[in-house]
């Protein structure tokens, strides 16, 4: 019994390490092509993930808005970090929803040290599917 608590806090750590490691071969895969692998972005073309994204991380709104974005994609301009873009990012709807939290984890605990009490689940993925917008509509879901 005095096993109990320390292997259940191990298996939890190692499924949290797990899950990281998940999202980061996953941004490597999907989004580090524009972001950059630390999440640094390219000037004018991909906004900086890095450091930019806990405030928005922390509401409601913010956590719908991440997984609508990486299931319908964004387009037209926005600024981000003072930069302005105009571009255009492609959906990732073939990936699972699991995937999708997995990456989006990465995204805001790895690269924005953002709680996981703050991260998007997975019925906030089934959401953004049911709705699926177009990525004119992400973009004005971003600016609420």
């Amino acid at each position: 019994m005095r096993w109990t608590l320390p292997l259940g806090v191990v298996l939890a750590a190692s499924g949290a390490a797990c899950a990281q490691e998940r999202g980061a071969a996953l941004y490597e895969q999907h989004c580090a092509v524009c972001h950059e692998k630390k999440g640094e972005g390219i000037p004018g073309f991909a906004p900086r993930l890095a450091g930019n994204l806990a405030d928005r991380a922390r509401k409601e709104t913010g956590r719908t808005y991440f997984a609508q974005l990486v299931v319908s994609g964004m387009m037209g301009p926005i600024v981000s970090g003072g930069e302005k873009f105009n571009d255009a990012m492609p959906p990732f709807a073939a990936l699972a929803d699991e995937e999708i939290t997995a990456v989006v984890g990465y995204v805001l605990g790895g690269l924005n040290q953002v709680p996981a009490d703050s991260h998007i689940t997975l019925q906030d993925v089934a959401a953004a599917r049911k709705r699926a917008l177009p990525p004119n509509e992400v973009r004005r879901l971003r600016e609420q």
